[in-house]
């Protein structure tokens, strides 16, 4: 198999000489000197699956390189090397994959430009990266946005659009999509930053104390109310409020929710004043509002206010593309509580998640993450580090079998069986796959041995 292949972009010869020698064990090196009718012939006659752009001498030459080949072979991501003084958040914004700062640390470097080959390799072999499709575009609009996806860029473009104004928004999306990081980067991007962003998470307050979470209450409004409290409108005051599952609020709250939205005041529990407020909505739901509205559940007053401007968030089997973006943000945040950092995940890891249609999507691609990170004993991160996902149905695109029947005992042995013969017999990884030791595994097929025997001599 050939060997990846990347092109060294500027420095002195020695520093490309160093450089050369740090990335000999993964890949293959070209060199050239930064200037842009050079590097683009170069990369345009293929072959490359990196760029690291050395940033040396004038750095805004280099800046003004690395926007052309944003614009121009952005499927090919570059890495950055550049003096610590440099506007990291500029660099990345103008298409960097990673920056990293000097002096280097070696194993950094061999790590990042084994994440952005491993990006690489599975995104365009897999036919899941567009031919002009920045990396970390996302980027600014929210660093916890994390996609280059059609599907996520579309939703960039709504970001955009939506923060300058005031208009209520609603986000339609499945649990796990992310409608709460979209909140914040329009709050973000929006007049309103550096204001209050509150949330209130519908689905989760009873409906009697639904009333006093919203509005507050004074002092001896109701027998527990043994002193004043601020509902979330007036904590939002002057910023957004960030209304989740807004398909649970009980219908005698929906004609106060459109009276707050109308008239800009409202009236606390147990208070006979009004209190005017300046709140920016937005609202979430998994459900179709338009539907709950035809069957008397939600106000149709009230989706036309609150659905002002509605933004589709895909789910994550809709935008594969984006997975090793996410795994690879993911483990960077495990790495920032961990004394041995990983590099990643293998191959065949990153394989069979991009076969997984991810119900749970994003926070369960997190949380699948989190599992490996706890379970890894080495550098990366190996497909039998995620038993509990596997089980679940990572399994499905290429071990099809059927569910085992009979006695506990049967079961148990089919089970144990179909480790076996899924880790080419090898017992560690299948107790790891099981989920229990290797001394539990030996003690399991003793036993069933024994069973067998008895059998044979009855």
């Amino acid at each position: 198999m050939k060997p990846p292949q990347v092109l060294i972009v500027g420095g002195s010869p020695e520093a490309t000489a160093y450089l050369r020698g740090l990335v000999s064990s993964c890949a293959t090196t070209d060199a050239v000197l930064p200037n842009e009718t050079d590097v683009l012939e170069r990369l345009s006659r293929g072959g490359y699956d990196a760029v690291i752009l050395h940033v040396e001498g004038n750095p805004n030459g280099n800046h003004d390189l690395l926007v052309t080949l944003h614009r121009k072979t952005s499927n090919i991501p570059v890495i950055v090397i550049a003096e610590c003084t440099i506007d990291i958040a500029e660099w990345a914004d103008a298409g960097a994959f990673e920056v990293l700062g000097k002096p280097l640390d070696r194993a950094a470097v061999r790590v990042v430009l084994q994440r952005a080959l491993t990006w690489r390799q599975w995104c365009v072999g897999n036919g899941f990266l567009p031919a002009n499709t920045p990396p970390r575009k996302g980027a600014q609009h929210s660093a916890a946005l994390i996609g280059d996806s059609e599907a996520m860029q579309a939703v960039y473009d709504w970001v955009s659009k939506v923060a300058s104004s005031d208009a209520n928004v609603c986000l339609y999306g499945e649990s796990g999509t992310g409608k709460e990081l979209v909140a914040r980067a329009i709050h973000d991007s929006g007049r309103r930053r550096g204001r209050p962003f509150v949330v209130l998470d519908c689905a989760a307050i009873p409906e009697g104390l639904m009333e006093s979470e919203m509005f507050g209450h004074v002092r001896g409004a109701f027998t527990s109310a043994v002193g004043d409290r601020i509902g979330v409108f007036q904590l939002a005051d002057t910023g957004t409020l960030f209304l989740d599952e807004v398909a649970e609020l009980p219908l005698p709250l929906q004609a106060k929710l459109l009276r707050v939205i109308q008239q800009r005041e409202f009236r606390q529990v147990g208070r006979s004043t009004p209190l005017r407020v300046d709140v920016r909505l937005i609202a979430a739901t998994n459900q179709d509002l338009a539907a709950l509205v035809k069957v008397g559940r939600l106000r149709e007053d009230l989706f036309y206010r609150l659905d002002v401007i509605s933004i589709a968030l895909p789910p994550l089997r809709q935008r594969k593309e984006d997975i090793p973006l996410l795994v690879d943000h993911f483990i960077q945040q495990l790495n920032q509580h961990r004394d041995r950092p990983l590099k990643g995940v293998t191959a065949r890891t990153l394989q069979r998640l991009l076969q997984y249609d991810w119900p749970g999507n994003v926070r369960e691609l997190q949380n699948c993450i989190e599992r490996g990170g706890v379970m890894a004993d080495g550098d990366f991160i190996d497909v039998l580090h995620l038993r509990e996902v596997l089980h679940s149905g990572l399994q499905a695109g290429s071990h099809q079998h059927t569910e085992p029947r009979g006695t506990l005992r049967e079961m148990e042995k089919a089970y144990i069986l179909n480790a076996l013969q899924q880790t080419r017999g090898n017992k560690a990884a299948a107790a790891a796959l099981l989920g229990i030791s290797l001394r539990g595994l030996h003690y399991k097929l003793k036993r069933l041995k024994g069973k067998s025997t008895e059998a044979e001599e009855t």
